[in-house]
């Protein structure tokens, strides 16, 4: 008499249930970020404070360490989201969760952990790391908050026209959403957006006395 092979049987709710954890971990990482926003205005404001060289240096030196370890943990738990999101995609790619902010399946988790990943960037002033994960985002899915985020990169960067393309796709994309508010604003004040130099005179009048061609190139450099 044979024995009957043992099969493992997947029960249907398993990817669900890893989906959830992957929305779990994102969530708790947004509930984090505006206190990490905090923490790294509070360190930007004392690494610029008038404080004794040594004793600033050593609370700069704290400060910056206690910033990345903050960050490395809520990494972390993305890349834990993320190994949750493919767990449950490999059992069923199509499983989907409802939550209080809609429903959500692995795609569109995918999305969220390369945008919350740009937000952790953005905050800690890595801008060019900070794009690459927005861009990341928008590759999986369009997402008006990547959108939004990328439109202030530009903003910053003085470069309006990349910056009202992707404020006018946010609006686009929720039109009557909470960022559509920022998201007009911004889009008005980029059309209406005029050069002008945004750098030291000082310097022009310096390079003027000492070398001339310089002077202009750093004008030129400087008029945004």
């Amino acid at each position: 008499m044979s024995a009957n092979p043992t099969q493992t049987v997947v029960s249907p709710l398993a990817a669900e249930v890893h989906l959830k954890r992957a929305y779990g971990f994102i969530h708790e990482v947004e509930s984090e970020t505006e206190s990490f926003r905090q923490s790294a205005m509070q360190y930007s404001a004392q690494v610029e404070s008038d404080q004794p060289f040594l004793a600033g240096m050593v609370n700069s030196f704290r400060g910056g360490r206690q910033l990345a370890q903050r960050k490395g943990a809520l990494v972390n738990d993305l890349g834990l989201a993320a190994n949750e999101v493919e767990a449950g995609a490999r059992i069923d790619p199509q499983a989907t969760i409802a939550t209080s902010e809609g429903v959500f399946g692995a795609i569109q988790l995918r999305a969220l952990i390369q945008y919350m990943r740009g937000q952790l960037e953005m905050i800690s002033g890595t801008d060019q790391s900070a794009m690459l994960f927005f861009n990341n985002s928008l590759q999986i899915m369009e997402f008006a908050g990547a959108h939004y985020m990328l439109g202030l990169i530009y903003e910053s960067q003085y470069r309006p026209v990349e910056a009202l393309g992707h404020f006018e796709k946010c609006l686009q994309l929720d039109p009557d959403g909470e960022l559509s508010i920022s998201a007009l604003r911004e889009a008005t004040a980029m059309r209406n957006y005029e050069k002008r130099f945004r750098g030291s005179w000082g310097v022009v009048l310096f390079l003027l006395v000492f070398f001339f061609p310089a002077a202009i190139a750093y004008f030129a450099v400087k008029w945004k």
